[in-house]
Formats: structure tokens, sequence, C-alpha cells
């Protein structure tokens, strides 16, 4: 089951070092980038994080987002600084004779460097274990998400399959019309340059035969048909395809260039022309896919 590249998660968990809050962005991306936004109190489980989220996601840019709440979301307890107070104080008391009015407690307690905030040292195992469950609450959830999208994209690649296969048919309907075609350009055009007892049937033949041959696009039709198969089976895989699918997707343009150039008929030219129309709708939607 293929899955999206755009999701989200949020994951929750309380314990003795507070409550930590987890959500998890996924969109869009050629690599698996995961950017972390957390505490700097948390820094050193980064790349615990980084770790267990790329078990999961192979693909995709993953904005993991980590909220402490309780003690340990605190800047700190606050202390307070005697020397720097002190050194307020005797301040205050060279300029009191100048100052009319008293001074507010508040206002010196607002003063620059008064207070200091000493943050407690954390226990990192007993932080790990509250950040990871609210961290797998969130990968589960935001990947529950991608393979709901995963399934829509899915139902609607396996439908766009099955219209380039009809476009396929209707080439190689066309095909063996455009033969005759062409027999009957070479007939007027050595009319008009021959009279008709100095043609020759059996060099005409032999002329149209060789560039039917140069010009002949079953090769073509079938691997096409070959690739859609193969794309059709890899949206039914477990692991990540996306890049696969891009891949095939370069070889389904490719054999419609072919078809195109070798044709040499306008109505085929058109539905080649449908034919890309529908592939590049397709390549938008697998830039999609993880």
């Amino acid at each position: 089951m293929i899955a999206s590249m755009t999701g989200f998660g949020k994951g929750v968990a309380e314990g003795e070092v507070g409550r930590v809050i987890v959500e998890i962005r996924s969109v869009n991306g050629r690599y698996g980038d995961v950017i972390v936004r957390m505490p700097r109190s948390l820094s050193e489980l980064e790349p615990r994080i980084k770790e267990r989220v790329l078990s999961v996601f192979t693909r995709g840019r993953l904005d993991v987002s980590i909220t402490l709440q309780g003690a340990t979301s605190e800047q700190g307890l606050p202390v307070l600084k005697s020397e720097v107070l002190a050194a307020y104080l005797k301040g205050i008391e060279k300029i009191r004779a100048d100052i009319a009015g008293d001074i507010d407690l508040m206002q010196i307690a607002q003063l620059p460097q008064i207070f200091a905030f000493e943050v407690p040292e954390l226990d990192t195992e007993a932080l790990w274990k509250e950040v990871s469950a609210a961290l797998n609450q969130a990968i589960d959830a935001c990947r529950a998400m991608c393979l709901t999208e995963g399934e829509k994209l899915a139902r609607d690649l396996r439908m766009r399959i099955s219209v380039l296969d009809e476009f396929l048919q209707r080439v190689e309907a066309l095909a063996p019309e455009r033969i005759e075609t062409v027999r009957a350009r070479l007939e007027e055009k050595l009319a008009q340059l021959l009279t008709p007892e100095k043609i020759d049937e059996s060099r005409l033949l032999m002329e149209i035969a060789l560039l039917a041959d140069r010009s002949d696009i079953t090769e073509e039709c079938v691997r096409f048909h070959s690739h859609n198969a193969q794309f059709l089976g890899m949206l039914d895989r477990k692991e990540a395809v996306g890049r696969r699918l891009n891949f095939l997707l370069q070889e389904m343009l490719r054999e419609a260039n072919t078809i195109g150039s070798k044709a040499g008929d306008a109505t085929i030219a058109h539905v080649v022309v449908d034919i890309k129309e529908e592939i590049e709708k397709i390549r938008e939607q697998v830039q999609n896919i993880e």
C-alpha cells in the first residue's frame, strides 16, 4: 500500500518530568529530512528523535515540534543575586536625596540581573521515556494519515493508468490504417512524377514495406503496456515506491515521444498529445508518494 508524504500527527505523554506534546508535520521532499524544534533541555535527545522518525518515514520533510509543560518547561527557579542587589541599593542611596517619593519594591525586583534562574539538571533517560511515548503517538497518527491519503492517490492513479491504456489501444487501432495512407501518398506522388506504366509495382511495395518497418510502433506500444502493468503492481507494494514510479513515468514519456515521431500520422499525433498530458497529471500525483 502506497503512502502519501503529506500528513500530521500529535502525541501527548505525562510523567514525573512534566507534560510532553509532540507534533509531526510531513510534506513532500526528495529525501528523508527531519527538522526538530524543541527546548534546549531536550537537545541531547535529538539524534534519538531523528532516528525514531526515520525508522518509519523514508522520504519527505518531517517537522517535529516538541513542547514541555510543567517543571521541566520552566526557565528555572529564581535565585536572588545578593551582590547585584547590594550594588543597586548603594546606588539608590546616593541619589535618594535628588528623587522625591518612595521607591517601590517591585521596581527594584524588576531591575536587570537582580535574579538568576537555575534550571535543575534533568534525568535524560526519564525524559526520553516520556518524549518517546508522545513521539510514537505522533508518528502513528501521522503515518495513518499518510496511508489514508495514499489510498486516495492509488485510486486516482489506477484510473489514470486505465486512461493511458485506452489511449494506447486507440493508437494501436489507428496504426494499420497508417500503412494504407502511406501507400496512397506514395502512389500519388509517383503518379505526379512518372507515367503509370513506368511505376515499378514491386519496387513500390518494397519501399512501402521498408517505410512501414521504420515507422512500426508495435514494440513501443508493447513496452508502454508493460510499464503500465508494472506501475499498477507497484501501487500494491508495502515499501516506498515513489522513486520507481517516477522512473517508470520517464520511460512512458520516452515511449510516447518515440510513437509520435515514428507514426507520422496527424491523428496518432493528437492521441500522443493526450497521452503526454495524462502522464504529466500522473507525475504531479506521484510527487506526493513516499
